[in-house]
């Protein structure tokens, strides 16, 4: 998740504490390169959202 806009993207760990999103090689769409894990402790984000076929 970005840590300036709340942005979520797949990430690859590269060190302790750095990640990059999966095909971003310029950061978050907002111009971050700060990002951290998304786990229960982000308590806003519905990760379980409803998906409709339509």
């Amino acid at each position: 998740m970005c840590e300036e806009c709340g942005a979520l993207y797949a990430a690859l760990e590269i060190s302790e504490d750095d990640y990059r999103p999966i095909g971003r090689r310029d950061g978050c769409q907002c111009g971050s390169l700060e990002f951290t894990p998304v786990d229960e402790s982000v308590s806003d984000i519905d990760l379980e959202g409803d998906v409709t076929d339509e």
